[in-house]
């Protein structure tokens, strides 16, 4: 965080630098800024940057009424980033005050130096851009879990499933205090299209236990209950490969998303309230800032992308209707004895399947 003093020596050397000739992008690679504040201190004469310099002076004090909760949460959360810090004054302060990211951001910058609690440093990860998809493409699912603390101190495990949208990375997650099951899975399935308001064409897992059976030679052999309803919803399924996180592109950076600025420092009370703080959160914030790598806010992205997905009639979250058939080669199945046959190229290789009406 830089001080009043640091900014004036700063918009100094800013304007001495360009009075002997060096351009905007010259000046910020010295000085150490970014070319935006190179030029806009080099247009401030001398009374305008004082003026700037007691707005933002105002602008911390009038944050100084939060200073207690701040310091309480980084003191308990070192880790925890200016974008939660963001989210819980939100969360807790229905009349907060209307500021910039950038300004609570160096608020909290200030509490931290002032009650000495620096954030432990993490390990930086390199990263690719990913060519951006058309909008309705495609959806990315994931899975994660994190320890909470209850009111009464004891430790409670909550599982997550992510769902977000290629495209706008629009985002919707559902917990569980259970093992992932896939009859929760498929539940989250269906509040998620509910959310987004339609389905993509194309949905990308890891290849989780709850959603794959086995391998044969190549072959991904989906569970039963997974297979029905992927049948019935009539989208495509693309598996990563195991082990490989790069290859399943944005939702890493989606879990990871929760878990730090969500769940982190958050206590358990109850599932239900977990759930509800959870689609608070993505109306409040996850769905509402701009995203890093767009620079677009998500919500606004999806209102231009839900023209894209396909339409979603909800079906029972009881489970899926339908008996499971197998096909075979030659695109029959076997029912009641007799063989029946289905059009040309239905069979697409082992574990290939319909569904029937429920006898």
């Amino acid at each position: 965080m830089r001080t009043p003093l640091k900014r004036l020596t700063m918009h100094n050397q800013v304007k001495e630098l360009f009075r002997k000739g060096f351009n905007d992008s010259q000046i910020a690679d010295i000085a150490g800024i970014h070319r935006e504040t190179v030029s806009k201190y080099r247009l401030m004469g001398d009374d305008d940057f004082l003026s700037f310099l007691q707005q933002q002076k105002l602008r911390n004090r009038k944050l100084m009424p939060y200073e207690s909760f701040v310091a309480e949460r980084i003191k308990h959360y070192p880790a925890c980033s200016s974008a939660q810090i963001e989210d819980w004054l939100k969360e807790h302060y229905p009349d907060f005050p209307q500021v910039t990211t950038r300004t609570i951001y160096s608020f909290v910058q200030w509490v931290r130096q002032t009650h000495n609690i620096p954030k432990p440093k993490g390990r930086n990860r390199q990263c690719h851009p990913v060519e951006e998809l058309p909008y309705g493409q495609q959806g990315q699912v994931d899975f994660g879990e994190l320890w909470l603390v209850d009111q009464d101190e004891h430790r409670i495990k909550v599982h997550f499933m992510i769902m977000v949208l290629s495209r706008s990375r629009r985002k919707f997650v559902r917990f569980t205090d259970q093992p992932v099951t896939t009859r929760f899975v498929l539940e989250a399935h269906e509040l998620a299209f509910a959310f987004f308001e339609g389905m993509p064409k194309t949905l990308v897992y890891d290849q989780d236990c709850t959603l794959v059976v086995d391998e044969n030679r190549g072959e991904v052999i989906h569970t039963a209950e997974f297979e029905r309803y992927v049948l019935q919803r009539k989208f495509m399924v693309h598996l990563c490969r195991k082990s490989d996180p790069q290859s399943k592109g944005k939702i890493e950076a989606g879990v990871k998303y929760v878990k730090r600025n969500f769940l982190e420092g958050r206590a358990f009370i109850n599932l239900e309230l977990l759930n509800q703080q959870a689609v608070d959160w993505l109306h409040r914030t996850a769905n509402t800032k701009v995203h890093a790598s767009t620079r677009l806010i998500p919500d606004d992205e999806w209102k231009t992308e839900a023209g894209y997905l396909r339409q979603y009639t909800p079906i029972p979250l009881g489970g899926v209707a339908g008996k499971f058939y197998n096909v075979r080669k030659d695109n029959t199945v076997s029912y009641r004895g007799n063989f029946y046959s289905l059009p040309l190229g239905s069979y697409e290789g082992p574990g290939t399947n319909v569904i029937g009406k429920q006898e």
